[in-house]
């Protein structure tokens, strides 16, 4: 290798839910690796090593986080949606996109994800989410909330006009947080 060895051979992330977390304290291990390559190596044993070592890397990450009890994104919302009483259809899509906004920090979130985390907190059969009309949700919740209450959803300023874009409303809000109250 001209130069000595690379300084950065690239970046390893894991994306949990839309929580992406940077492995590059296991990068040296695969650098460490890469260094070990004598000149009778070929392309493909050292290809092999790398592979080797970013797997046994991201396996230790893995346990890691399993250990020390990152809460996955589907149970987290399912005890959410319990705690407050949240069941109806459109209550849950207006909490979802809360969740995906305040927890998640999504600033664009289409409706199929908006669907996957619905879908993961497995309270209803994925047949059934899969029939959900998300799109028609939010349409409504943009118009405005039961009983005049305004509307839940709005456009944020200086964003696209699309369902992915939306956020709650102070309304929007009220009206979740009247929903945890009122159980």
């Amino acid at each position: 290798m001209a130069g000595g060895a690379p300084r950065d051979l690239g970046g390893l992330y894991l994306r949990l839910g839309s929580q992406e977390i940077s492995l590059a304290d296991y990068t040296k291990e695969a650098s460490d690796r890469w260094l070990k390559v004598t000149p009778q190596d070929t392309w493909s044993s050292t290809l092999s090593r790398v592979r080797i070592a970013r797997q046994e890397a991201l396996e230790s990450t893995l346990e890691s986080i399993r250990t020390s009890g990152f809460p996955d994104r589907g149970s987290s919302f399912a005890r959410l949606l319990g705690t407050c009483g949240i069941e109806n259809k459109s209550d849950v899509v207006l909490a979802a996109i809360q969740y995906m906004r305040s927890v998640e920090k999504e600033g664009h979130t289409q409706p199929r994800e908006l669907r996957r985390l619905i879908e993961e907190t497995k309270r209803w059969p994925k047949k059934s989410v899969k029939k959900w009309n998300l799109s028609l949700y939010i349409s409504r919740m943009l118009e405005g909330g039961p009983g005049g209450a305004g509307p839940f959803l709005e456009f944020p300023r200086r964003r696209p006009r699309k369902n992915g874009f939306v956020v709650l409303t102070e309304a929007g809000r009220d009206h979740l947080d009247k929903l945890s109250l009122d159980r």
